[in-house]
């Protein structure tokens, strides 16, 4: 598996909320970066705007090396979608989410696209 190239690809991983700062930012401000990722559980540190590091909470940290240990694939995936859904329970989140229902189901999407989704209600 190859690595993420871009701060985007990791936040799609770590959630939208997760810290971004400099290499630099690091050097000069290691407490801020240390007091984020016990915030956040995780800061992303780049370097020359690319993702180099991230910075993970000891909580963090521990409960990944569990789950790898346990190799429970259920558990795996659990765990992956409390991290994404938590990543609704910030301001970022709940308003990427407002926008994306905002806008409704595109023009020209098939009915049985939508049927199959689960969709309940009419479509217009």
């Amino acid at each position: 598996m190859r690595a993420p190239e871009t701060v985007e690809e990791v936040l799609d991983l770590t959630g939208a909320d997760t810290p971004v700062h400099s290499a630099s930012a690091v050097k000069n401000g290691w407490s801020r970066i240390v007091e984020g990722a016990v915030r956040h559980g995780e800061v992303i540190v780049t370097n020359h705007s690319r993702p180099e590091v991230v910075v993970v909470d000891v909580g963090v940290y521990a409960d990944l090396v569990r789950r790898i240990q346990a190799k429970d694939p259920l558990e795996i995936l659990r765990a992956d979608f409390d991290h994404r859904f938590a990543a609704l329970n910030t301001r970022a989140g709940a308003d990427k989410l407002h926008r994306i229902a905002a806008a409704g189901i595109p023009a020209g999407t098939p009915r049985e696209a939508i049927r199959k989704s689960g969709r309940r209600g009419s479509v217009r």
